[in-house]
């Protein structure tokens, strides 16, 4: 299923763009679905541009795993929130919209790739420190589970702050 962005004068259409909003943020809501029953949740994830796709983790049970489990599909949104102006009641944002399918990630030289792609992702000043630990730790991965959602689509919209006029 395809939808168009309704406001066309928002909508994003240059790939770098929609990329950069991926390569900013930090958590996607991620919407799933098992029969009738929805389910969103919030995760902090690592981009890979190479493959087109997030990288999530969490624990090995639980209702996402289930959700997924019935229900590959999924349809994510990542916001780069810009702020509110109080002067104009504006907001300025940046947004995407993704779909696609998740998959369990159970490969070792993956699993870590992905736990560095998070890393990264969420400590951008720290990621060395953090990865540098981890190493230190000999960080087992046995409790937590990779997942990833492979784009097959993605739609983005902004709208950004009007520059008021200096009088």
């Amino acid at each position: 299923m395809s939808y168009h962005v309704k406001r066309s004068d928002r909508e994003i259409k240059d790939k770098h763009e929609l990329i950069s909003i991926l390569e900013r943020g930090k958590y996607a809501v991620i919407g799933l679905a098992s029969g009738n029953e929805p389910y969103v949740v919030t995760l902090s994830y690592g981009y890979d541009k190479d493959s087109e796709a997030l990288f999530f983790h969490c624990g090995k049970e639980g209702q996402k795993i289930d959700f997924i489990k019935a229900n590959p599909c999924a349809c994510a949104t990542v916001i780069d929130d810009n702020g509110f102006d109080a002067d104009s009641c504006d907001h300025s944002y940046r947004s995407v919209v993704i779909r696609g399918k998740i998959r369990f990630i159970n490969d070792m030289n993956e699993v870590d790739r992905a736990v560095k792609l998070l890393i990264s992702q969420i400590e951008k000043s720290n990621a060395s420190r953090f990865l540098d630990r981890l190493k230190q730790q000999n960080k087992n991965y046995n409790g937590m589970q990779v997942l990833k959602l492979s784009i097959e689509s993605i739609t983005g919209k902004a709208k950004e702050k009007k520059i008021q006029p200096i009088e």
